[in-house]
């Protein structure tokens, strides 16, 4: 009798997030079958559909920097749930510290932070790699920063309250279309 895995299970054995998961399913993308609210998968149907039909893509990282702790929770959350790869860094010199040693693919960048703010982040991120991808997120629009910060580099401004189809429509605009998730 073949083992049968909840979405979680699944999404454990196939080693991808949860939602991807869902989603695959309610697609009709993935052998699977609903119990109740719940999706169910063969274990073995799922083994074979993955051999035959399943490359995980490489998720895109992103790097939230943002000193407001509940912030940055809240837009990884986000984030994650659609597949990305994400870390976070709660100032300028940790967002740094992690370009330095972590391949990034999009910064998230909060203007105004204790210790050294956006501008002068993005001034150091630039330094270190003139191409990636920097969107300004910020309560602060019409400030001076953002100004500093576009005289450094082209940027990408989002205004707090954060909307999540605009950061989502943001993220998509940055991403070369070939390396887009699926």
């Amino acid at each position: 009798m073949t083992k049968m895995l909840k979405a979680k299970e699944a999404a454990e054995f196939l080693n991808v997030h949860l939602e991807t998961i869902r989603r695959l399913a309610r697609q009709n993308e993935i052998p699977a079958f609903k119990v109740g609210k719940g999706w169910r998968f063969s274990k073995e149907t799922l083994k074979k559909w993955a051999n035959e039909n399943y490359s995980r893509p490489t998720a895109h990282h992103i790097l939230v920097t943002d000193d407001d702790p509940s912030g940055c929770k809240l837009i990884t959350k986000m984030l994650e749930t659609d597949g990305y790869r994400v870390s976070s860094a709660l100032g300028g010199r940790q967002a740094l510290e992690i370009i330095h040693r972590e391949n990034v693919d999009i910064i998230l960048l909060d203007l105004m932070m204790p210790e050294m703010n956006g501008a002068e982040t993005l001034k150091e991120i630039r330094k270190t790699d003139e191409k990636i991808p920097v969107i300004i997120v910020t309560g602060f629009p019409d400030s001076a920063l953002l100004y500093e910060a576009m005289s450094i580099s082209p940027v990408l401004m989002l205004p707090k309250p954060l909307d999540k189809k605009q950061l989502f429509s943001a993220i998509s605009m940055v991403l070369p279309k070939n390396e887009q998730m699926a």
